[in-house]
């Protein structure tokens, strides 16, 4: 018997490992993170001997960098940390982007549960109109754990790598 636990069961734990399952339990090997010239037949090996995402757009990127400290100065101030959000539990909704929607399950059966907590209490406080307790709220933002950062940024990695590959 496997020590991996079924996709599905307690989350994707086996996704965690590099292992999918699929419906005849037979476990295939995720392509890693790195794309590497052996992948590829001989008439396809580009000249650098690597094959690289496309470059991002220089806009995009000029707005990447300064999110963050924006998000710093307005965070603290914020509903979201008002109402006892984590700042990663207000930055990545699901519901508003595929990546964090397929990173979420992810996460360790603990965190989810405490993001899910999170979640509905503070639909709870936006009902009642209040906010969390001072104790309850993370402000700091230098300080907190960003838990589903990794997550959804693996998740982009291999959407990247997807898309490489189906470009190539």
């Amino acid at each position: 018997m496997s020590a991996l636990t079924p996709v599905g069961a307690v989350g994707r734990t086996a996704a965690r490992f590099g292992v999918a399952r699929d419906p005849g339990n037979l476990p295939i090997a995720k392509i890693g993170s790195s794309l590497t010239v052996n992948m590829l037949p001989k008439s396809k090996i580009p000249r650098t001997g690597r094959i690289e995402p496309a470059p991002k757009n220089p806009v995009v990127a000029a707005v990447q960098t300064m999110r963050m400290p924006y998000a710093k100065i307005f965070w603290p101030n914020s509903n979201g940390c008002a109402s006892g959000l984590r700042f990663d539990d207000w930055f990545y909704q699901q519901n508003l982007s595929s990546e964090v929607a397929e990173a979420a399950p992810r996460l360790d059966d603990i965190e989810l549960q405490l993001r899910n907590f999170r979640s509905l209490r503070e639909s709870q406080h936006r009902i009642e109109r209040s906010v969390a307790p001072v104790e309850e709220r993370f402000s700091d933002i230098e300080n907190d754990v960003r838990y589903l950062h990794p997550w959804v940024q693996q998740v982009k990695k291999e959407n990247e790598e997807a898309a490489a590959w189906d470009a190539y």
